[in-house]
């Protein structure tokens, strides 16, 4: 007899293609862009207008930029959006 092997937990069971799991990515991105909405805007109005100098002179927007959508790319999100793509399947 062979040992059984506990089956993994998921919340979503179907394997998906390379062209839905990029629509799962996207919807992932674009959440993680949505709950950082207001730092991205305040490095965008700061780096307006500004190519190489950006990089110094908007560096603590860039960082609170970065630090927000860092602080929300979690699997939790990834998830989340798989969870919202069979939704709208």
């Amino acid at each position: 007899p062979s040992p059984s092997r506990p089956s993994l937990p998921t919340r979503n069971p179907l394997p998906l293609s390379a062209a839905q799991e990029a629509q799962v990515r996207d919807l992932y991105y674009a959440r993680v862009r949505g709950l950082c909405a207001e730092e991205i805007r305040i490095f965008a109005e700061c780096a307006r207008g500004k190519t190489v100098p950006a990089t110094w002179k908007c560096r603590p927007e860039r960082d609170a930029m970065n630090g927000c959508m860092i602080s929300h790319a979690t699997p939790e999100n990834m998830d989340a959006a798989r969870e919202e793509w069979f939704r709208r399947r």
